[in-house]
């Protein structure tokens, strides 16, 4: 049973779902979505944002219906409990996935532009401990850590200003010269900068009157793609298509020209400040692991926590080199796709089905 003490108001979900989608992608997310739509990409951000939308409405009107308010419960419902155990389980790897997508992604970006040497093994000992002591606390502690995710990264928004002093009209010109199908194959490669919203199946049960708080959960995702669309569309400005194919992480590039007195390398400081985002991202993730197995097995939450995150670990350190985290990146962004827009969509139906069944034999 969840205490009140450590459920917090709906206000709190804007901020859950604004950390959890706001992630490392940010740095150079331009690059990839540009593949199919060109300069049109940045619309295809538009699009994802939309399908997000709908998948938190499928969410929510799932969560509304189920006695404890969580994916395990929906699963048990659904499938039965051996079945919707193991259909859980996978969800737990899919959790396991995203994190250690989120921490890899980050050492490479701190090893390519700051500390070449870096060893992957000594800053996770430095950020497991972290992550471990936030998730085994109050959830109270985790969305903390997401409140302050959101607000310290803000101070960096401003920034994007800065490069419109060498902005380009012709490079986004013209508007809609690509298909409807090119922006929406853009959109499937942007789904991976939104997948953090995932863990609203997990932390539903927390929030105070949740059948209430759909509204901010919308406003976390609408406030999101626009900070997309509007570090994309600067990008597209300062970029021109060419450039775009070989520049990796975009975002740190008009960082680059960014000039200061007292700063001479201001990359490094959006990097450093970025930390706060990427933490609440794992963070996130970590604790809804966690969660999920304490909830279908019944073990301990504390020593489920120290499992899981050896598993992080291991899986973290065995990704190597720059090809083994563009595997980990694309085979995360399709288990992604499939599992938020084909198996939720399904589920849901599923559940309303089986909802229906049991009422009419009731």
């Amino acid at each position: 049973m969840i205490s009140l003490d450590d459920k917090v108001t709906g206000l709190m979900v804007f901020f859950l779902i604004t950390s959890s989608q706001i992630g490392v992608g940010v740095l150079g997310f331009e690059s990839i979505i540009n593949k199919y739509a060109g300069h049109d990409a940045w619309m295809s951000l538009i699009i994802s944002g939309l399908a997000v939308s709908g998948i938190i409405y499928l969410m929510y009107k799932m969560l509304k219906n189920a006695e404890k308010g969580d994916i395990v419960e929906i699963h048990q419902f659904t499938y039965g409990k051996w079945l919707g155990n193991f259909v859980t389980i996978i969800f737990t790897m899919y959790l396991l996935l995203m994190a250690t997508v989120v921490l890899r992604t980050y050492i490479e970006i701190i090893q390519v532009w700051m500390f070449p040497h870096l060893k992957v093994w000594a800053f996770l000992l430095i950020l497991i401990p972290l992550i471990y002591y936030t998730i085994s606390d109050q959830f109270r502690t985790v969305v903390g850590v997401c409140f302050l995710g959101i607000v310290y990264p803000s101070l960096l928004i401003p920034t994007v200003i800065y490069p419109l002093r060498f902005a380009d009209m012709n490079h986004i010109l013209p508007i809609m010269d690509h298909t409807i199908t090119e922006l929406m194959q853009s959109s499937t490669l942007a789904i991976l900068n939104f997948m953090g919203f995932s863990t609203l199946l997990v932390f539903y049960p927390f929030i105070r009157e949740a059948n209430k708080s759909q509204k901010y959960a919308q406003y976390g995702n609408l406030y999101t793609t626009g900070l997309y669309v509007v570090v994309c569309l600067v990008s597209y400005l300062f970029y021109n298509q060419s450039e775009l194919e070989e520049v990796i992480w975009a975002s740190l590039g008009l960082w680059k020209i960014i000039e200061m007195p007292f700063m001479e390398r201001f990359e490094y400081f959006g990097i450093a400040t970025l930390f706060f985002m990427i933490l609440p991202n794992a963070v996130l993730y970590m604790w809804a692991s966690t969660r999920v197995v304490h909830r279908t097995f019944g073990f301990d939450h504390k020593k489920t926590a120290v499992v899981l995150l050896v598993i992080l670990f291991l899986t973290c350190v065995s990704s190597t080199g720059r090809v083994g985290v563009n595997v980990l990146n694309d085979g995360a962004g399709k288990i992604g796709l499939v599992f938020l827009f084909i198996y939720i969509p399904v589920l849901f139906v599923i559940n309303l089905i089986r909802r229906k069944v049991r009422k009419n034999v009731s």
